[in-house]
């Protein structure tokens, strides 16, 4: 003991250098004569608590370094040194030769320097220490390494600092973080010392929203960890004293709720609860229960805030809880019922001590959070009959008296804590007071014998006459109940409620009209009714209301005299209230002759020189419009809701500062109204003549294909009537009188000829005498006047004369007019020739058709037509790009082909997919759009046999695509077009073409997950396709195709492991994935005869890469469902050949497989 003494003095002799000291303690430690009982421990002790260490970290860590690595470290024995300093010390070790490997020497005498600091041992920072080691040494931890390493173990040691000394004031992002990640690497080590920096964290400020959501990301590493160690009943009993503990030493006037437990924890906690085992959930109803009932009595101003806290918990609690499933066993459910009971004595003291003292919002809110969720929990148990009925026979019927369902309180209290809520009680409050009136209202609908008593009206009253204090986002849910209830004057005060809050909040409106669009909502047809009208009176007395002036004093009038004289006398309230609609049939009549009146005589009408109208309000009412289901309500209602849209529309264009954004919105509305609806008497009311010629003055703001889509939607209403070609005559007479026809015009014009190209054979409009004098002709001059006026053709003005070139080859009379408009195809073909190399879409597109129609018609316009425009359109069409590419359109150009042309396309198209397939360029994806179009054009026997040789010649070009699998792109179009292929029952498949499609199925390495995605998906599609639509094919090649489903499987194993550490999104992408592979697996039931012969070499292989890999559960769910689908076709003679064939540790694998397939899933279909 004296020589250990002084040998320990020489090494702490400051007057000797440390050098020299450093060499006495590496040779006694090397020296096997040296007589001192556990030299080598005093050695390492002294190292590691060297008090010079802030200068000389290097040498000692060397001199430590050398100690380890000595050939005397081996021979170390329990009686030399213990084994856990010795443990401490090669940890340490190990830290350092990582260290030393990535990093510099600053990091490592930081992290030195810190360990000299703490002079007690620490289990904790050990285990941090191994958790430095493990992400530094770890590649996958290194690939997510964003920081640098000198932030990253600054990170852990203020983790370390975290767990040893909680913090007292503030929290920073980088503990929070660092502490997460420690609770990732290592649970078990952290989670005995969690409880004890658990509070201080929980009741330390969160003063910025990064601080919030570390804090939130921290809380969810915390469940996770007990959820995981299954140690969630250890969590909720300990989480109590360590809060109360907290509270009483910290002041927490200051701190809010939402930074004590976030609503994301409580969200979280709620499915946790639905997954504990009913054992433990009995434990935790018992805890909480306890320790609700022992801070009920008196409480302070720190008992306050921890009540509330623990009523947010057990009120998740319930929430989260599944005793009333059929799984649950009974006792269980009796235990927990008796607990019910106990719950609520409970809360019978928690509210009669509430109600002694003064109000406090957050008591109540508390009391009535708790109440609510042990209602629910109590109906459910009621339901499934778990436990006795409900009495609900109460002398009170008043509408606060919840003592039918929640009978632990009297009616007076009940109706004392609503009066008390309805003096003092914030908005939340009111809100989850509210809810259980609801709730009240539920369990008499479903458990009462009447469903109209004067109970439940007495609720519904209450409930409406409250709503002026309540939210409508929390009010709206519960309109399926109360609509049933609800008068039409009560309806009425509900509907202006929720428009007067969508116009007084930006933030309410967007939150009520997405409420609006909910479905349960949606099917409240007489609440929705209610919104249009209230909505469209809103609009009317807003506009009505407004004041102008003309702009010109020499007007004979200003349209918004006789628009606001008929909004004020529209008396919408009665409309809605008439049932007999007659009332809405006035309102229609006059807003028909409005808007007929002004379009029909628009010049006469001034403009206004001022805006008075409340933009944002009237934007405010159409969106509420836009949000309604309008298509599911009365042809009158809708009818109501066009005319009344186009009035504003037009009446907001007479303003000189109009707001486009209204003119959208009215477009849209419009446009939404005659897709989704018939509108069969809109003739009626409105004049389709006089407003499209409003609309050829005025533009919308629509985007182009909306903007066309709504001209062709009116055009085509009309001419659904008999006189639909006579109302078009205002149209067309003002197209007429115009010198130069603008581009909206002639867009117009454009659509009004397609539209009848396509209505005449179904009207008969052309026999009609009236159709050539009042459509026809004149729209013909007009047209050629601007061909005339124009030097060269122009791409605005190509698809116009395309329809009326169409409509003129439709017709076989009146030549000379014929001759007249064909003069200029050849001139127009130059256009479109033009137009088929621009980049732009929409010219393409007009210049493609404009082609296919010469095509089609070439033997009428024969004198007329160029020369060569097949093959100079089809020069044209090979330089699209991709973007412009459009399958539709090379497929009716190479329809209207003769075989003879059709064959010199296929041979030039060839060609142009060699070149570029050699050389490797981009448009190769261009190409295979082009081969889809071959594969889905209709074409003769003659053709077909062209397109079958091209077909083939074109598989073995693409072959070197599916050979080098470096040419992603290419290679993911090649797949899509065997898809085409495959699924074209028409194209007939030669044998090297089923042989291109095996040979594109091949293994896959591991890759980026977007990139694998993108490809495997494509792969097992063709594999799908192959077994469905080609399956005489694939049987007669069964080796090949086990190979495409062998590689299918191997990369996706290789590609899902679970030490590539996916992100939770990514894995979800690639269970997608496994869910194809399933579905392909099941597919080859329905061909059992012929894979039964080789299903053992498909278990095989999905054995081998269950057991060579560890997966991801989703994933594995999936691959053992294709597991099990395997065996069902299997007989025993297979079972038999894989228990010989397979290797020890398979067998047990494929045993367990095979036994829970004939116990259970044979019979269940369930995994």
């Amino acid at each position: 003991m004296s020589l250990s003494s002084e040998f320990v003095k020489r090494l702490n002799d400051e007057g000797e250098p440390l050098a020299k000291r450093l060499c006495l303690a590496r040779n006694a430690f090397q020296s096997t004569y040296l007589p001192i009982q556990r030299k080598e421990e005093l050695v390492f002790g002294w190292l590691c608590s060297n008090e010079n260490l802030d200068r000389s970290s290097k040498e000692v860590w060397a001199t430590l370094q050398s100690c380890i690595c000595s050939r005397h470290m081996k021979l170390l024995t329990p009686a030399d040194v213990r084994p856990e300093v010795l443990c401490t010390v090669v940890k340490l070790a190990n830290a350092l030769v990582v260290l030393s490997s990535t990093a510099e020497d600053g990091e490592i005498e930081m992290l030195c320097k810190y360990l000299k600091q703490k002079a007690t041992p620490s289990e904790v920072r050990d285990v941090v220490l191994e958790c430095v080691v493990q992400i530094l040494g770890d590649i996958h931890f290194q690939q997510r390494l964003k920081k640098h390493l000198e932030e990253y173990l600054a990170l852990f040691i203020a983790a370390i600092n975290l767990v040893e000394e909680p913090p007292k004031l503030h929290l920073s992002v980088e503990c929070l973080e660092a502490l997460s990640a420690v609770i990732r690497l290592n649970p078990l080590a952290i989670e005995p010392k969690m409880f004890e920096i658990l509070g201080p964290i929980m009741m330390a400020k969160k003063n910025t929203p990064e601080v919030r959501w570390a804090y939130l990301s921290f809380l969810h590493c915390v469940l996770e960890m007990f959820t995981r160690l299954s140690r969630t009943q250890k969590f909720v009993t300990k989480l109590f004293p360590v809060l109360k503990n907290c509270m009483r030493e910290k002041e927490v006037l200051d701190i809010p709720l939402e930074d004590i437990l976030p609503a994301q924890f409580y969200k979280e906690f709620r499915s946790i609860m639905a997954t504990l085992p009913s054992t433990q959930l009995i434990s935790v109803m018992k805890g909480l229960t306890y320790h609700l009932n022992l801070e009920i009595e008196e409480y302070d101003v720190a008992s306050k805030m921890y009540i509330q806290v623990m009523g947010s918990i057990l009120s998740s609690f319930l929430c989260g809880t599944r005793v009333a499933s059929g799984t649950v066993p009974v006792d269980i459910v009796a235990k927990f019922v008796n607990l019910m009971t106990e719950l609520k004595e409970t809360l019978a003291r928690f509210a009669a001590a509430t109600l002694c003292q003064e109000y406090d919002d957050g008591i109540m809110l508390c009391l009535l959070d708790v109440c609510y969720s042990w209602g629910e929990l109590h109906i459910l148990l009621v339901h499934y009959n778990l436990q006795q009925s409900l009495d609900l026979s109460q002398l009170d019927t008043s509408a606060t008296n919840l003592a039918g369902l929640h009978n632990y309180l009297s009616s007076d209290q009940w109706n004392l804590i609503a009066q008390r809520v309805n003096n003092f009680g914030k908005t939340a409050c009111k809100n989850k007071m509210n809810s259980l009136l609801i709730q009240k209202l539920q369990v008499l609908q479903l458990m009462s014998e009447s469903r109209t008593s004067p109970e439940q009206f007495n609720v519904a009253r209450y409930l409406v006459s409250g709503l002026n204090q309540t939210c409508s986002v929390k009010f709206l849910p519960s309109m399926p109940v109360l609509s049933s209830l609800l008068s039409k004057d009560q309806l009425l005060h509900v509907a202006k409620h929720l428009v007067q809050e969508i116009v007084a909040d930006k933030d309410v409106c967007k939150q009520v009209i997405e409420a609006l669009k909910h479905e349960d909502i949606q099917e409240e047809r007489s609440l929705m009714e209610t919104m249009i009208f209230i909505t469209l009176e809103r609009i009317a007395s807003l506009i009505s209301k407004t004041k102008r002036r003309a702009k010109n004093p020499n007007t004979t009038g200003t349209f918004l005299r006789s628009f606001q004289v008929c909004f004020r006398n529209l008396n919408l309230e009665s409309a809605f209230l008439d049932e007999t609609n007659k009332e809405i049939i006035l309102v229609l009549e006059k807003l028909g002759i409005l808007v007929n009146k002004f379009c029909d005589k628009e010049d006469e009408f001034g403009s206004v020189n001022e805006n008075n109208v409340d933009m944002t309000s009237l934007i405010c009412y159409l969106n509420i419009l836009k949000a309604l289901p309008i298509t599911y309500m009365t042809e009158n209602i809708q009818l109501l809701v066009c005319l009344s849209a186009i009035a504003v529309g037009v009446y907001m264009q007479t303003v000189e500062a109009g707001s486009e954004v209204i003119q959208t919105l009215f477009g849209d509305l419009l446009l939404n109204l005659l897709e989704q609806t018939s509108l069969l008497n809109l003739h009626s009311f409105l004049h389709i003549g006089w407003f499209m010629k409003w609309l050829a003055s005025h533009d919308l703001g629509l985007e182009k294909e909306r903007s066309d889509r709504l001209y062709t939607c009116l055009l085509s209403s009309n001419f659904k009537q008999k006189d639909g070609v006579v109302k078009l005559k205002p149209l067309i007479h003002h197209l007429s009188v115009k010198d130069n026809c603008s581009m909206l015009q002639l867009r117009i014009i454009s659509i009004l000829l397609m539209t009848l190209s396509k209505e005449g054979k179904r009207h008969s409009i052309k026999d009609d005498q009236d159709f050539k004098k009042l459509v026809v002709n004149p729209l013909s001059r007009l047209v050629l006047s601007a061909v005339r006026k124009g030097d060269t053709p122009t791409y605005e003005i190509l698809d116009t004369y395309t329809g009326l070139l169409q409509i003129w080859l439709r017709r076989k009379k009146n030549l000379k007019m014929f001759g007249k408009v064909t003069v200029y195809v050849s001139n127009f073909f130059d256009c479109a020739l033009a137009g088929l190399g621009d980049e732009t879409e929409s010219k393409v597109g007009g210049s493609a058709m404009f082609v296919s129609l010469l095509l089609k018609h070439r033997s009428r316009l024969s004198s007329c037509l160029p020369p060569n425009i097949v093959e100079r359109a089809w020069t044209k069409l090979m330089t699209c790009s991709s973007d412009t590419f459009s399958q539709q359109r090379c497929r009716l150009f190479l329809e209207a082909t003769n075989t003879k042309e059709f064959q010199q396309i296929m041979e030039s198209l060839l060609d142009e997919t060699r070149k570029t397939v050699s050389a490797g360029d981009s448009r190769l994806e261009t190409l295979v759009e082009w081969w889809k179009s071959v594969a889905c054009c209709d074409t003769c026997p003659e053709k077909a046999e062209v397109r079958k040789s091209a077909m083939g010649a074109m598989c073995l070009v693409m072959l070197r695509v599916v050979k080098e699998p470096s040419l992603l792109g290419g290679l993911i179009a090649v797949l899509g077009l065997e898809q085409e292929l495959i699924k074209n029952t028409q194209v007939q498949l030669e044998p090297l073409m089923v042989d291109l499609c095996m040979e594109s199925v091949f293994p896959m390495e591991l890759c980026d997950v977007a990139e694998f995605i993108r490809l495997w998906s494509s792969m097992v599609q063709v594999t799908r396709y192959l077994l469905t639509y080609r399956s005489v094919w694939v049987l007669d090649r069964l080796p090949s195709f086990l190979a495409c489903y062998r590689h299918l499987v191997s990369s996706l194993a290789i590609n899902s492991v679970v030490t590539r550490g996916l992100s939770p999104k990514e894995v979800d992408e690639i269970a997608v994935c496994a869910l194809a592979l399933s579905k392909l697996t099941k597919s080859m039931k329905k061909h059992s005869k012929s894979f039964k012969r080789v299903c053992a070499y498909l278990v095989a292989d999905l054995l081998h890469q269950l057991e060579q890999y560890t997966l991801h559960s989703s994933i594995k769910l999936h691959l053992t469902n294709c597991m099990y689908a395997i065996l069902s076709m299997c007989d025993s003679y297979s079972a038999d050949y894989l228990v010989r064939v397979l290797p020890p540790s398979t067998q047990l694998l494929f045993k367990s497989f095979y036994t829970k397939y004939k116990n259970f899933h044979k019979f269940t279909g369930k995994v």
